[in-house]
Protein backbone atom coordinates (compact mmCIF):
# COMPACT_ATOMS: atom_id res chain seq x y z
CA UNK A 1 0.00 0.00 0.00
CA UNK A 2 1.76 3.23 -1.28
CA UNK A 3 1.83 6.56 1.00
CA UNK A 4 -0.04 5.33 4.37
CA UNK A 5 -0.55 7.97 6.59
CA UNK A 6 1.06 7.81 10.05
CA UNK A 7 0.11 10.56 12.92
CA UNK A 8 1.10 10.83 16.26
CA UNK A 9 -1.70 11.66 18.68
CA UNK A 10 -1.74 13.68 21.97
CA UNK A 11 -5.36 14.03 23.53
CA UNK A 12 -6.67 16.14 26.13
CA UNK A 13 -8.11 14.35 28.66
CA UNK A 14 -10.69 16.68 29.11
CA UNK A 15 -11.98 17.42 26.04
CA UNK A 16 -13.22 13.89 25.81
CA UNK A 17 -15.46 14.49 29.11
CA UNK A 18 -16.43 18.09 29.08
CA UNK A 19 -19.31 19.45 26.87
CA UNK A 20 -18.67 22.48 24.55
CA UNK A 21 -20.93 26.00 24.59
CA UNK A 22 -23.57 25.16 22.55
CA UNK A 23 -24.47 26.77 19.22
CA UNK A 24 -26.12 29.79 19.51
CA UNK A 25 -26.35 33.57 18.02
CA UNK A 26 -22.87 34.13 19.52
CA UNK A 27 -21.13 30.50 19.24
CA UNK A 28 -17.22 30.68 20.64
CA UNK A 29 -15.87 27.97 22.22
CA UNK A 30 -12.40 28.43 24.51
CA UNK A 31 -10.12 25.45 24.72
CA UNK A 32 -8.00 24.27 27.74
CA UNK A 33 -5.01 25.47 28.51
CA UNK A 34 -1.92 23.43 27.24
CA UNK A 35 -0.11 24.13 30.27
CA UNK A 36 -2.43 23.10 32.80
CA UNK A 37 -5.05 21.37 30.69
CA UNK A 38 -7.81 23.09 32.34
CA UNK A 39 -10.33 25.04 30.73
CA UNK A 40 -9.10 28.75 30.39
CA UNK A 41 -11.51 31.27 32.09
CA UNK A 42 -10.77 34.14 29.34
CA UNK A 43 -13.83 34.19 27.48
CA UNK A 44 -13.84 34.71 23.65
CA UNK A 45 -16.49 37.52 23.28
CA UNK A 46 -14.25 39.83 25.68
CA UNK A 47 -12.17 40.39 22.77
CA UNK A 48 -13.01 41.56 19.16
CA UNK A 49 -12.21 39.50 16.24
CA UNK A 50 -8.80 40.45 14.75
CA UNK A 51 -9.70 41.93 12.00
CA UNK A 52 -12.97 43.59 13.02
CA UNK A 53 -12.19 46.89 12.22
CA UNK A 54 -9.13 47.22 9.74
CA UNK A 55 -7.74 45.18 7.41
CA UNK A 56 -5.41 42.27 7.79
CA UNK A 57 -1.48 42.50 7.18
CA UNK A 58 -0.62 41.29 3.91
CA UNK A 59 3.61 41.79 2.68
CA UNK A 60 3.68 42.67 -0.60
CA UNK A 61 6.65 41.53 -2.42
CA UNK A 62 9.33 44.51 -2.75
CA UNK A 63 12.97 44.82 -0.40
CA UNK A 64 10.65 46.24 2.53
CA UNK A 65 8.45 43.27 2.95
CA UNK A 66 9.17 41.30 6.16
CA UNK A 67 8.80 37.57 6.53
CA UNK A 68 5.89 36.94 7.91
CA UNK A 69 7.43 33.88 10.17
CA UNK A 70 8.94 36.50 11.83
CA UNK A 71 5.54 37.02 13.92
CA UNK A 72 4.69 33.29 14.18
CA UNK A 73 4.12 32.49 17.94
CA UNK A 74 4.75 29.39 20.33
CA UNK A 75 2.67 26.48 20.74
CA UNK A 76 1.63 27.24 24.37
CA UNK A 77 0.59 30.73 23.33
CA UNK A 78 -1.31 29.46 20.02
CA UNK A 79 -2.74 26.65 22.01
CA UNK A 80 -4.49 29.38 24.30
CA UNK A 81 -5.37 31.97 21.73
CA UNK A 82 -7.70 29.13 19.45
CA UNK A 83 -10.71 29.78 19.99
CA UNK A 84 -14.09 29.35 17.22
CA UNK A 85 -17.10 31.57 16.47
CA UNK A 86 -19.33 32.09 13.51
CA UNK A 87 -21.04 35.18 12.07
CA UNK A 88 -24.56 36.46 11.73
CA UNK A 89 -24.28 37.43 7.56
CA UNK A 90 -22.28 36.35 4.62
CA UNK A 91 -19.03 38.33 3.69
CA UNK A 92 -16.81 37.54 1.05
CA UNK A 93 -14.84 35.18 3.07
CA UNK A 94 -17.63 32.94 4.45
CA UNK A 95 -20.79 32.04 5.09
CA UNK A 96 -23.46 32.76 7.87
CA UNK A 97 -23.77 30.10 10.18
CA UNK A 98 -20.39 28.36 9.14
CA UNK A 99 -18.13 27.69 12.29
CA UNK A 100 -14.10 29.05 12.02
CA UNK A 101 -11.07 28.94 13.93
CA UNK A 102 -10.26 32.43 15.19
CA UNK A 103 -8.32 34.29 17.75
CA UNK A 104 -9.35 35.67 21.29
CA UNK A 105 -6.38 38.47 21.11
CA UNK A 106 -7.00 41.77 19.34
CA UNK A 107 -3.11 41.55 19.38
CA UNK A 108 -3.09 38.56 17.33
CA UNK A 109 -4.45 37.52 13.76
CA UNK A 110 -5.25 33.90 11.61
CA UNK A 111 -3.54 34.05 8.61
CA UNK A 112 -4.47 32.05 5.63
CA UNK A 113 -1.66 29.14 4.40
CA UNK A 114 -3.24 27.84 1.06
CA UNK A 115 -1.93 24.28 -0.51
CA UNK A 116 0.76 23.50 1.23
CA UNK A 117 2.02 19.99 -0.45
CA UNK A 118 2.69 16.80 1.89
CA UNK A 119 3.86 13.99 0.95
CA UNK A 120 1.97 11.00 2.73
CA UNK A 121 5.20 8.59 1.94
CA UNK A 122 6.31 7.57 5.44
CA UNK A 123 3.50 9.64 6.90
CA UNK A 124 2.84 13.16 6.88
CA UNK A 125 5.19 13.32 10.09
CA UNK A 126 2.65 15.79 12.68
CA UNK A 127 0.78 15.04 15.82
CA UNK A 128 -2.40 15.85 16.70
CA UNK A 129 -3.70 17.79 19.50
CA UNK A 130 -7.55 18.43 20.59
CA UNK A 131 -8.23 21.22 22.16
CA UNK A 132 -11.97 21.12 22.31
CA UNK A 133 -14.55 18.37 20.93
CA UNK A 134 -16.98 15.99 22.65
CA UNK A 135 -20.52 17.67 20.36
CA UNK A 136 -22.63 15.59 18.33
CA UNK A 137 -22.11 17.67 15.58
CA UNK A 138 -18.28 17.22 15.40
CA UNK A 139 -17.21 21.16 15.80
CA UNK A 140 -14.16 21.46 17.94
CA UNK A 141 -10.63 22.84 17.65
CA UNK A 142 -7.68 20.95 16.81
CA UNK A 143 -4.03 21.75 16.31
CA UNK A 144 -0.97 20.47 15.51
CA UNK A 145 0.88 19.88 18.52
CA UNK A 146 4.01 18.85 17.03
CA UNK A 147 6.22 17.63 13.80
CA UNK A 148 9.12 15.05 13.06
CA UNK A 149 12.20 16.76 12.27
CA UNK A 150 13.17 16.53 8.91
CA UNK A 151 9.58 14.60 8.00
CA UNK A 152 7.02 15.69 5.42
CA UNK A 153 5.12 18.04 7.56
CA UNK A 154 7.98 20.00 8.64
CA UNK A 155 9.49 19.92 5.03
CA UNK A 156 5.84 21.63 3.76
CA UNK A 157 6.61 24.09 6.19
CA UNK A 158 3.66 23.06 8.73
CA UNK A 159 4.49 24.25 12.51
CA UNK A 160 3.50 23.30 16.01
CA UNK A 161 -0.07 25.23 16.76
CA UNK A 162 -0.82 25.42 13.25
CA UNK A 163 -4.59 24.50 12.69
CA UNK A 164 -5.81 22.27 9.20
CA UNK A 165 -8.90 24.14 7.53
CA UNK A 166 -8.65 21.74 4.72
CA UNK A 167 -7.55 18.50 2.69
CA UNK A 168 -7.00 18.53 -1.04
CA UNK A 169 -6.38 15.45 -3.92
CA UNK A 170 -5.42 15.67 -6.93
CA UNK A 171 -5.86 13.06 -8.84
CA UNK A 172 -5.09 11.97 -12.73
CA UNK A 173 -8.06 10.23 -14.78
CA UNK A 174 -7.67 8.89 -17.74
CA UNK A 175 -10.75 8.32 -20.43
CA UNK A 176 -10.51 6.74 -24.12
CA UNK A 177 -11.57 9.21 -27.18
CA UNK A 178 -12.77 7.99 -30.57
CA UNK A 179 -12.68 9.67 -34.09
CA UNK A 180 -15.78 11.78 -34.74
CA UNK A 181 -18.51 10.02 -36.69
CA UNK A 182 -16.97 6.58 -35.76
CA UNK A 183 -16.67 4.12 -33.21
CA UNK A 184 -13.24 3.20 -33.66
CA UNK A 185 -10.85 4.22 -31.00
CA UNK A 186 -8.91 7.21 -31.20
CA UNK A 187 -6.53 7.93 -28.27
CA UNK A 188 -6.23 8.29 -23.82
CA UNK A 189 -7.24 12.23 -22.83
CA UNK A 190 -5.65 12.38 -19.41
CA UNK A 191 -7.71 15.21 -16.65
CA UNK A 192 -6.98 15.93 -13.41
CA UNK A 193 -9.57 15.93 -11.12
CA UNK A 194 -9.23 17.34 -7.31
CA UNK A 195 -11.37 16.44 -4.42
CA UNK A 196 -11.74 18.71 -1.24
CA UNK A 197 -12.52 18.09 2.62
CA UNK A 198 -12.98 20.89 4.91
CA UNK A 199 -11.86 20.28 8.48
CA UNK A 200 -11.82 23.82 9.93
CA UNK A 201 -13.20 24.19 13.66
CA UNK A 202 -13.34 20.05 13.65
CA UNK A 203 -12.95 17.83 16.53
CA UNK A 204 -10.21 15.38 16.29
CA UNK A 205 -12.15 12.33 14.59
CA UNK A 206 -13.10 14.95 11.43
CA UNK A 207 -9.39 16.48 11.15
CA UNK A 208 -7.70 12.56 11.20
CA UNK A 209 -10.57 11.27 8.91
CA UNK A 210 -10.05 14.48 6.79
CA UNK A 211 -5.87 13.85 6.81
CA UNK A 212 -6.24 9.90 7.07
CA UNK A 213 -9.01 8.38 5.31
CA UNK A 214 -10.77 11.28 2.86
CA UNK A 215 -7.40 10.56 0.86
CA UNK A 216 -7.52 7.17 -0.12
CA UNK A 217 -4.98 4.66 -0.68
CA UNK A 218 -3.63 5.77 -3.62
CA UNK A 219 -2.93 9.41 -3.35
CA UNK A 220 0.98 10.06 -2.88
CA UNK A 221 0.64 13.79 -1.85
CA UNK A 222 -2.16 15.84 -0.11
CA UNK A 223 -2.54 19.74 -0.39
CA UNK A 224 -3.12 21.60 3.42
CA UNK A 225 -4.73 24.96 3.75
CA UNK A 226 -3.34 25.62 7.27
CA UNK A 227 -4.77 28.03 9.32
CA UNK A 228 -1.80 29.82 11.58
CA UNK A 229 -1.78 32.66 14.72
CA UNK A 230 0.45 35.45 14.21
CA UNK A 231 1.36 38.53 16.41
CA UNK A 232 0.06 41.52 14.99
CA UNK A 233 3.00 43.73 13.83
CA UNK A 234 2.71 47.56 15.65
CA UNK A 235 4.31 50.86 14.60
CA UNK A 236 4.77 53.23 17.61
CA UNK A 237 3.67 56.16 16.44
CA UNK A 238 4.79 59.83 18.00
CA UNK A 239 2.31 62.35 17.24
CA UNK A 240 3.44 66.37 17.95
CA UNK A 241 0.26 68.66 18.19
CA UNK A 242 0.44 72.75 17.78
CA UNK A 243 1.50 74.51 20.83
CA UNK A 244 -0.82 77.26 19.63
CA UNK A 245 -3.52 74.58 20.24
CA UNK A 246 -2.80 73.01 23.65
CA UNK A 247 -4.17 74.42 27.20
CA UNK A 248 -1.79 74.81 29.78
CA UNK A 249 -0.31 71.73 30.74
CA UNK A 250 -1.12 69.39 28.06
CA UNK A 251 1.58 67.69 26.57
CA UNK A 252 1.89 68.44 22.72
CA UNK A 253 3.36 65.34 22.33
CA UNK A 254 1.62 62.19 22.45
CA UNK A 255 2.62 58.50 22.21
CA UNK A 256 0.52 55.77 20.49
CA UNK A 257 0.48 52.20 19.25
CA UNK A 258 -0.81 51.58 16.34
CA UNK A 259 -1.62 47.62 14.80
CA UNK A 260 -0.18 47.63 11.01
CA UNK A 261 -2.99 47.82 8.58
CA UNK A 262 -4.63 50.20 9.78
CA UNK A 263 -5.85 53.49 8.28
CA UNK A 264 -3.66 56.48 9.56
CA UNK A 265 -6.43 58.97 10.07
CA UNK A 266 -9.22 56.49 11.75
CA UNK A 267 -6.75 55.20 13.94
CA UNK A 268 -5.28 58.50 15.10
CA UNK A 269 -9.44 59.88 15.36
CA UNK A 270 -9.91 56.35 17.42
CA UNK A 271 -7.07 57.15 20.17
CA UNK A 272 -8.52 60.27 20.86
CA UNK A 273 -5.98 62.37 18.63
CA UNK A 274 -7.96 65.76 17.53
CA UNK A 275 -7.48 66.47 14.18
CA UNK A 276 -8.95 70.40 13.59
CA UNK A 277 -7.01 72.26 11.21
CA UNK A 278 -9.30 75.14 10.42
CA UNK A 279 -6.60 77.24 8.83
CA UNK A 280 -6.21 74.21 6.14
CA UNK A 281 -7.68 73.63 2.89
CA UNK A 282 -10.31 70.32 2.59
CA UNK A 283 -8.87 66.99 1.63
CA UNK A 284 -10.07 66.49 -1.82
CA UNK A 285 -11.22 62.54 -0.89
CA UNK A 286 -12.32 62.53 2.91
CA UNK A 287 -13.42 66.50 3.20
CA UNK A 288 -11.49 67.22 5.96
CA UNK A 289 -9.37 70.07 7.17
CA UNK A 290 -6.89 68.78 8.88
CA UNK A 291 -6.21 65.02 6.64
CA UNK A 292 -2.79 66.97 5.85
CA UNK A 293 0.25 65.32 8.28
CA UNK A 294 3.65 65.73 8.16
CA UNK A 295 5.68 62.84 8.57
CA UNK A 296 9.46 63.59 9.87
CA UNK A 297 10.90 59.67 10.69
CA UNK A 298 9.51 56.44 9.21
CA UNK A 299 7.70 57.62 6.15
CA UNK A 300 8.62 54.03 4.33
CA UNK A 301 6.27 52.37 7.26
CA UNK A 302 3.12 53.68 5.32
CA UNK A 303 1.93 52.88 1.83
CA UNK A 304 3.89 54.33 -1.29
CA UNK A 305 1.71 57.55 -2.73
CA UNK A 306 -0.67 56.78 -5.28
CA UNK A 307 -0.10 59.02 -8.06
CA UNK A 308 -2.67 61.40 -7.34
CA UNK A 309 -1.35 61.99 -3.70
CA UNK A 310 2.35 62.27 -5.47
CA UNK A 311 1.14 64.99 -7.19
CA UNK A 312 -0.51 67.14 -4.88
CA UNK A 313 2.27 66.51 -2.62
CA UNK A 314 5.15 67.16 -5.15
CA UNK A 315 6.56 70.22 -3.02
CA UNK A 316 5.64 68.51 0.35
CA UNK A 317 7.44 65.17 0.21
CA UNK A 318 7.37 64.57 3.55
CA UNK A 319 3.36 65.50 3.34
CA UNK A 320 0.55 62.56 3.59
CA UNK A 321 -2.91 62.67 3.49
CA UNK A 322 -3.80 60.49 6.59
CA UNK A 323 -7.07 59.34 4.48
CA UNK A 324 -4.79 57.48 1.90
CA UNK A 325 -1.85 56.37 4.91
CA UNK A 326 -1.80 53.04 6.00
CA UNK A 327 0.14 52.08 8.89
CA UNK A 328 2.69 48.95 9.03
CA UNK A 329 2.95 48.75 5.21
CA UNK A 330 4.24 45.24 4.27
CA UNK A 331 4.15 44.28 7.87
CA UNK A 332 7.01 46.60 9.15
CA UNK A 333 7.52 47.50 12.71
CA UNK A 334 9.10 50.63 13.59
CA UNK A 335 8.70 53.95 15.44
CA UNK A 336 6.96 56.73 13.04
CA UNK A 337 6.74 60.81 13.83
CA UNK A 338 4.45 62.92 12.72
CA UNK A 339 2.65 66.65 13.42
CA UNK A 340 -0.51 67.04 13.01
CA UNK A 341 -2.97 70.26 12.36
CA UNK A 342 -0.23 71.58 10.01
CA UNK A 343 -1.07 75.19 9.00
CA UNK A 344 -1.68 75.96 13.28
CA UNK A 345 1.98 75.38 13.89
Amino acid sequence: MRGTTSICVALLAATTTTELVSLVESFSIDPPSISNRGFSSRSALAAAPAGSDFERPRAAKDRLAVDANSYNIPLEEAADLWTCNVQESNNADRLAGVPYVDSKSKDHFVDDLASLEVSRSGGLGMELLELAGGRDDGIGITIVSGVTEGGNAEKAGILPGDSIARVTVYERDETTTTSPGSSSFSGLVEETKSRTRDCEARDFDGTIDALANFPGENAATVYLDVKRIRRWPKVAVTVEYPASQCAEGFDPVQELELFAGENLQRALLNRGIVLDDPGNRRCDFCGSNACYVSVSRGKSLLNPMGKTEEKLMERNPNVRLSCKATVGYNMQEGDLRLKVNLSQH
